[in-house]
Formats: C-alpha cells, structure tokens, sequence
C-alpha cells in the first residue's frame, strides 16, 4: 500500500483511493491523525466532548490468549510491557452541544505502565492521550466508505440519512490502537452549526411572505363576491372605468 502522507521539500501529498462522492471538507475529517476532536472543534466553533459507551479490558498472555481485567488495577498496569501488553474494547461518543457527531469504536493495546497510567487511570482519551505523550502517531488508513439509506442497521438505530464511516490505525512503540469511525450524518459536513441547533437550511422562498398573500387572497375573494351579489342585486358599481 502506498504511503498515505508523504513530503518532499516543496510538496505535500495525500494519497488515497477515496469514494468519488466524498467531498472535500469529508476528506479532511477523515484525514485526521489522532485529532479528529481539535478538527471537529474547529469546523463546529464549539467543543468537543467524549462519553464513553463501553469498555472492556484484558491482559494478554504469553500464548496470545486474553484474560478479563476488572479495574482499578494498579498491580497489572505496572506490569504493563511489551510482553504483557493490556488490551482494551471500547466505544465512545464524540459530542458537540449535547448531540452525538461521531461513534469511535477502538481496540487499545497497551505497552508500558505510563500510558496505562494515563489512560485506565487518569482516563485520556486516545487522541488527548498522544498529545499528553507529544508523539505523532503512524497512521494507516484502511477503509473508507458511506453506509447508504437503505442500511438495515442504521435504520434499526433510528438513522435515517447516509453516514460517512473510516476504518484506521494508529501506533507509537508504547500503544496501537485499530479504530472504526462512524460520523452521524454527512449533512454535517454541509450545514454546520445548524445541523447542530437541529435547523434546516431553506430553499430560495420567504416564509413569512405566505401569511400576506394569504390574507390579500382572501380579501380580494370577499370583495369578489361581494361585487358579484351586488351585481346580481341590481346595484352594481361598475369594476372599471370605460370609453365615455
């Protein structure tokens, strides 16, 4: 697979075999390389916040095999090594004013009693976590794709529109992680803050002039009828100005 960044002196190259219906500002977010949070923040101008799902947390022995870790647990994180990694599944919620923009879901493995530290204990999330360490992580980006309309899945959940999901990894020596993103709506990606504020952008029609014309079609019907019995009555007024 060819490198996804690469750089000489003067360029800079993004190489990926991205869907023809992802759009720029999608690429962007699906570029992100263990800071999708601070480029979410950024697009929203408000904050980003993580809520945890679940997790569920293991050591992994010596023949591969897992055993299930309760926390805390402050014997196993000091023992934490490349020989005795631990191992964690979890999901959690990116959330921008209250409401869910993105679904990460992450298997974490653990080499090194100070990342065990900061994230079983002092809970850092993944992204916050590389940040903490002031390391850029190796970044492989697997898959990309939208889940269409007609998603069983997502219509089980109770959505509606074509979401926007990426498969990835990231990794220093000390922790990898493989991780599934799904974005809640790629209307997001268009309306901004007023996907946020759950508003719609409006077509090229002024709402508030339909109660107007309403009004003025109902006064010209009454005056119709009006004319039209006056009429029928015998003492119409002429509508219009004739030939003298």
């Amino acid at each position: 697979m060819a490198p996804f960044y690469t750089f000489s002196p003067k360029t800079t190259t993004i190489s990926f075999s991205w869907p023809k219906e992802i759009t720029g500002l999608e690429r962007i977010a699906l570029s992100a390389q263990g800071d999708l949070q601070r480029i979410l923040s950024a697009f929203f101008a408000r904050p980003i916040s993580l809520a945890l799902t679940y997790s569920h947390t293991f050591t992994r022995r010596s023949d591969g095999g897992l055993d299930p870790l309760i926390l805390p647990n402050p014997a196993a994180i000091a023992s934490a090594s490349p020989e005795s990694p631990i191992v964690q599944n979890r999901q959690v919620h990116l959330q921008c004013s209250g409401k869910i923009v993105c679904t990460a879901t992450s298997t974490v493995k653990i080499s090194s009693t100070r990342c065990a530290q900061l994230f079983l204990e002092e809970k850092y999330g993944i992204g916050q976590l590389f940040s903490k360490l002031g390391a850029t992580p190796t970044f492989e980006l697997l898959e990309v794709g939208v889940r269409g309309q007609n998603d069983a899945n997502l219509i089980e959940k109770g959505f509606g529109r074509p979401q926007l999901w990426r498969k990835y990894k990231l990794s220093v020596p000390e922790i990898e992680c493989e991780i599934l993103e799904v974005f809640a709506s790629r209307e997001m990606f268009v309306q901004g803050e007023s996907w946020l504020d759950g508003q719609r952008r409006q077509q090229l029609v002024i709402p508030s002039r339909t109660p107007t014309n309403k009004l003025l079609l109902l006064a010209f019907l009454s005056l119709l009828i009006f004319e039209l019995y006056a009429y029928m009555s015998g003492s119409s007024r002429c509508l219009y100005v004739g030939s003298a």
